[in-house]
């Protein structure tokens, strides 16, 4: 199955500064903005959709935003926004009434460590890139512009797995002890951020059947090279609250 490509507008129209909008990467479910796309139709926001091409300069997307990297937001005449917190702040801003933070100070503490360890620097989704680019060396190839970007060496590559192991390890004892509160989210007992967010990184871990997430079939195997260690210490309950998520609060299948 190939995969569902959006209703992408040239990028000269997306830079204009009216209304929301989003740069995506094509043809992958890049979780940053498959999480990012996910909320923003959670809050029900009209957005406008332009498109990164891959193993490309992209210079009107850098011209305009200073990064060749997705996603990127922008809310109108406002600065493009790159990093995942910065856009989760607009978007609480944009719709305060269907919040995606916890009220309670000891909560909103807890879902923002969690997010970064999963979206930030050296968490899950940048430790899940690291090993991919170490899959391609070992076959021969270059870690590229990629590369630089997740500041690839080989001393961190070779941890990644061990580092997503831990963290696995983590959230799947976070969900149990949430169970046992009665509650099916990661923090709190309704929806926030972070399940968004590790509904959408879990696919660099264990991705999802075609029918759910339609990559093209060229590039599947790619995200299917996931290591026996990585793929042994999934526990169950990280994909029972993946697919509870995705089925609730994504548009399936994934548009990509």
């Amino acid at each position: 199955m190939e995969a569902k490509s959006l209703d992408y507008q040239p990028i000269d129209e997306v830079v204009q500064p009216n209304g929301l909008r989003i740069v995506l990467l094509r043809g992958y479910p890049s979780p940053w903005g498959q999480a990012a796309k996910a909320m923003i139709e959670y809050k029900d926001l009209s957005y406008t959709k332009g498109v990164l091409q891959t193993a490309s300069n992209n210079p009107e997307v850098v011209a305009w935003s200073g990064v060749n990297s997705a996603p990127v937001v922008a809310w109108n005449d406002e600065p493009p926004l790159n990093r995942w917190n910065d856009i989760l702040m607009l978007l609480e801003r944009l719709v305060p009434e269907r919040s995606l933070i916890p009220e309670a100070t000891e909560d909103q503490i807890r879902l923002y460590g969690i997010a970064h360890a999963i979206c930030g620097e050296m968490g899950f989704g940048w430790n899940r890139r690291l090993h991919l680019m170490h899959w391609g060396v070992k076959q021969g190839g270059s870690p590229g512009v990629i590369g630089e970007k997740y500041g690839y060496n080989t001393r961190d590559a070779e941890l990644a797995d061990a580092r997503s192991i831990k963290f696995m390890q983590y959230l799947a004892s976070v969900l149990r002890a949430q169970a046992d509160l009665g509650s099916e989210y990661i923090v709190g007992d309704s929806v926030t951020a972070v399940d968004f967010y590790w509904a959408a990184f879990s696919n660099l871990a264990a991705i999802q059947p075609p029918e759910i997430c339609p990559l093209d079939s060229s590039i599947r195997p790619m995200f299917e090279n996931t290591s026996p260690e990585v793929t042994a210490a999934i526990d169950p309950i990280l994909l029972v609250h993946r697919n509870r998520i995705m089925e609730n609060y994504f548009r399936l299948p994934m548009e990509l």
